[in-house]
């Protein structure tokens, strides 16, 4: 039996490393973790797995050699699931993707031990390591599925079959990747529905995929419908819930969970009393006061789609106050980087009374601001961002942290 390996958990990271640990030594594009064995090793791992290749000490580590490493994670990890027989939920999309997941994992623990990928650790490597790092008790195990290019997903439902799939908002994230934008976006996202062994596959009704169960805020000819706070299944009146958040995105990511609770054999009243347990997950619209200002932090990422749902639900400040909007550049765009940032700078308009804005890529929002006449400012770096704020920033004001990863904003709140 494999799980002997796991009795230590399995790391890839030097600086996690703990006692008894089996560590797979990864060659990524900045770092070997063989130049790192030495440290596992006074951190009391048992063992490595290391290239063929490798000719240096092993620091008193048992090897196991293998001619790729990463491929060689990625087996393990799909042999002690199959031996677990561990039903998975498999999560993927443009937005919502850790949300989605989270809520799905808390309304499932209303009747079944469950596992969840920690995290956003979606990737060929994160999945791997969330199947390895699990308890092996899991009854179900929901797993967001992520990807940069086509046959990313693909590669990963071979290694954790989905019973239920889900996919998420479809938008352009990572389109630099997708020179057909959108539609190479959806049919990369719907790999996730190719494993024989996927039985039910959900999405949002105003996906483009086809052939799936569908669900949609307001529309009861959905499979799933919400419509305040009645729920709809199969155009019929079903279920009256109360959430614990109102913004439209959320909502719709309760919606998709609930389709898959649903389908793995909850009642309308089980999923219902889990309701009250529902948390916004940190940085995913997340609402923090300070100083008698109310910030909204949806700072982990940003692409088209989840910048308008920011914008469309932000709450209105008291009166007096404002509604401020700092936007970081959306990443990884490519040639669709600036309409797209033009499509926000047009809804900005619309919603706030003042934008700030970080990064080159916002030049577009910057400039429809500045031919309106309206207040707008822009930096290239957070720390003067940050000065800035100190001075403009008034009690009574409504605060937007919205931007990709690497913009940071969230150490505006630091």
């Amino acid at each position: 039996m494999v799980e002997g390996f796991l009795r230590g958990g399995v790391g890839i990271d030097s600086r996690k490393a703990a006692p008894g640990q089996l560590f797979f030594a990864l060659k990524g594009e900045r770092v070997d973790g063989h130049d790192f064995l030495e440290e596992v090793a006074a951190k009391g791992a048992e063992a490595a797995v290391v290239s063929e290749g490798y000719e240096g000490p092993d620091f008193g580590l048992k090897f196991i050699r293998v001619g790729d490493v990463l491929g060689s994670l990625q087996w393990l990890a799909k042999e002690v699931l199959a031996q677990r027989g561990t039903r998975v939920v498999g999560v993927t999309g443009s937005v919502g993707k850790t949300t989605t997941k989270e809520f799905i994992a808390t309304l499932l623990a209303g009747r079944y031990r469950v596992g969840k990928s920690p995290g956003n650790s979606n990737s060929q490597v994160g999945v791997p390591l969330s199947i390895l790092n699990g308890s092996g008790e899991e009854e179900v195990l929901v797993l967001e599925m992520g990807m940069s290019g086509p046959g990313e997903i693909a590669k990963l439902v071979q290694i954790a079959p989905p019973e239920v799939a889900l996919i998420t908002k479809i938008g352009l994230a990572h389109s630099e990747f997708f020179p057909t934008g959108v539609e190479g976006i959806r049919a990369a996202k719907a790999e996730i529905f190719s494993h024989p062994h996927t039985r039910v596959g959900i999405v949002p009704k105003d996906s483009g995929v086809e052939g799936k169960k569908t669900f949609a805020l307001g529309d009861i000819s959905a499979d799933y419908g919400l419509c305040g706070d009645r729920i709809f299944e199969e155009g019929k009146e079903v279920y009256g819930v109360h959430l614990p958040f109102m913004a439209s995105h959320l909502r719709e990511n309760f919606l998709g969970a609930a389709a898959v609770a649903r389908n793995l054999g909850m009642s309308w009243e089980e999923i219902g009393e889990q309701t009250q347990l529902l948390k916004v997950y940190p940085m995913r619209f997340e609402r923090q006061e300070k100083n008698g200002v109310v910030y909204i932090n949806d700072a982990y990422n940003a692409n088209p789609i989840s910048m308008r749902a920011a914008l469309m639900n932000l709450p209105k400040p008291v009166e007096g106050g404002r509604t401020i909007a700092i936007l970081g550049e959306m990443k990884e765009l490519g040639p669709f980087s600036r309409p797209s940032h033009q499509e926000i700078g047009k809804l900005a308009l619309q919603v706030v009374d003042q934008l700030i804005c970080l990064g080159k890529e916002c030049e577009p929002m910057v400039e429809l601001f500045q031919q309106a006449g309206r207040p707008v400012d822009h930096f290239l770096e957070i720390e003067a961002l940050r000065e800035y704020l100190a001075a403009v920033i008034k009690e009574g004001d409504v605060v937007l942290l919205k931007g990709s990863n690497s913009n940071g904003l969230w150490r505006l709140l630091a």
